[in-house]
């Protein structure tokens, strides 16, 4: 008994396959696209079209009937002198620029270092344990702005320092007003 059932395991894919057997392809043949017809322009004569539609009357227009001024002649003028070219001034200069006013650099960077002190001192005053996760992520990107602007101050890329500061104390404050 397992013979037969081992026998019929074996054999029952091989009967499936001994059964099918491939399609040939129909051979069909090649379509031949026919050649455009020819084309035929009719010339028309103008005897050969109608006469349009005769048009019924229209409304009276008040601006149609009154008469309109004849042109008026101007007296002739005697022939122009030959004109010369005019010479040609070269444009006056323009004004000097003003000097780019840049904060002087003593100035400039005693105002970022003061931005950046106050922004230290309320990150400082902050007790980072008990910060929930995403308002440490706001302190760690506070110091990184921080560093930032400290680098930008040594490299005198004032505005840059500035702004970069002004952010730093700005997330400080949002950090402790919470």
């Amino acid at each position: 008994m397992k013979r037969g059932l081992l026998l019929l395991l074996v054999l029952a894919p091989l009967a499936g396959c001994a059964a099918a057997q491939a399609k040939t392809p129909v051979e069909r043949p090649n379509l031949e696209v026919p050649p455009p017809p020819p084309r035929v322009i009719e010339s028309v004569t103008p005897a050969e079209t109608p006469p349009p539609d005769p048009v019924g009357d229209l409304p009276a227009n008040p601006a149609a009937s009154r008469p309109r001024p004849a042109p008026q002649k101007e007296p002739s003028k005697p022939a122009d002198p030959p004109k010369t070219e005019p010479v040609m001034e070269p444009p006056p200069a323009p004004p000097p620029l003003p000097p780019l006013r840049t904060p002087s650099s003593p100035d400039a960077a005693l105002q970022v270092r003061q931005i950046i002190d106050r922004a230290n001192a309320t990150l400082n005053s902050i007790d980072y344990r008990v910060l929930s996760q995403e308002r440490r992520a706001q302190y760690d990107n506070a110091k990184l702005l921080i560093k930032q602007a400290e680098d930008a101050v040594k490299a005198s890329n004032f505005d840059f320092a500035r702004n970069l500061a002004d952010k730093a104390e700005r997330i400080a404050k949002e950090l402790q007003a919470r």
